[in-house]
């Protein structure tokens, strides 16, 4: 559930940042010259004004929040129940064929 919360942090602060950022481009593109295809007009507005790393920052920030909000959904679900259970289940037959071999 903790992480839960922290994926939500996470994605609530990438949001806001990568909003922050798109305001700041959109407030820089009246004085903007003129910029080139291959960068294109983002590119060319985060160069001038240095927010490459704020930008990138709120994507991973976003991709990174979400991660940990379906990790966490997916390891505290039924289905991820079930999986542990498996995996527990084909660990003690392991263990059991494990110890049979070494008594042969």
């Amino acid at each position: 559930m903790e992480m839960r919360i922290f994926g939500y942090i996470l994605l609530v602060s990438g949001t806001i940042l990568f909003g922050i950022m798109h305001l700041a481009i959109a407030l820089y593109l009246p004085d903007l010259g003129g910029w080139g295809d291959p960068p294109g007009l983002i590119a060319t507005v985060l160069s001038d004004i240095a927010g490459w790393i704020p930008y990138i920052l709120s994507i991973v920030f976003m991709v990174t929040g979400i991660i940990l909000i379906a990790y966490d959904f997916i390891s505290n679900s039924k289905w991820g129940q079930k999986q542990k259970d498996e995996m527990k289940a084909r660990n003690r037959e392991f263990n059991t064929s494990r110890e049979e071999n070494r008594k042969r």
